[in-house]
């Protein structure tokens, strides 16, 4: 009894193995290439202008001079002046302020990330608009970047902030 119930087992495993290692290929199955193919490498290597950039690792170092507050209605304006003098682009440069009563409990701050890399040399001026409120006594600023802390040191004089380029695609359009 043992025997024939081993023999029927064994002999449906064998019928199934069989069946779906012979079904043949599945008809209709189509292979879907991507509709637009992707050429990052290309558009790397073709376009000197390439909007990736490799930024730095760790710690970075900028140079900024002495923020100015002053006060617009009910808001505080601080105005920081900032250029990046590590050896490489900073992604996602960040500028937090906090302000502090007489207490050294924090009251209010204001937050700055610039969405494009922060290249080698460049100078930027940021503005940071925060609400005022009648217990401020002093601020205090960190500056970081998306891959590290920074080493920031206070210059006494720099440069005008670097232009923003624009896109000459209205010249080129004209010429066409």
């Amino acid at each position: 009894m043992r025997r024939l119930n081993l023999v029927a087992v064994l002999g449906s495993v064998a019928v199934l193995t069989l069946t779906a290692g012979c079904g043949g290929e599945a008809e209709g199955v189509e292979v879907v290439e991507p509709a637009v193919p992707i050429q990052l490498r290309e558009m790397i290597e073709n376009q000197t202008d390439s909007p990736l950039v490799a930024t730095i690792r760790g710690a970075g170092q900028i140079g900024y001079l002495q923020p100015r507050t002053s006060r617009d209605g009910s808001e505080m304006v601080t105005t920081v002046r900032v250029q990046n003098n590590s050896s490489g682009p900073l992604a996602a440069f960040k500028i937090d302020e906090f302000w502090y009563d007489r207490a050294g409990d924090t009251v209010t701050g204001g937050s700055y990330r610039m969405t494009k890399p922060f290249m080698v040399g460049e100078i930027i001026e940021v503005e940071l608009r925060i609400p005022r409120n009648s217990r401020m006594s002093c601020s205090n600023y960190e500056f970081t970047h998306k891959n590290g802390d920074i080493e920031a040191t206070l210059f006494e004089e720099m440069d005008e902030p670097t232009p923003v380029e624009e896109v000459e695609e209205d010249a080129e359009a004209e010429n066409s």
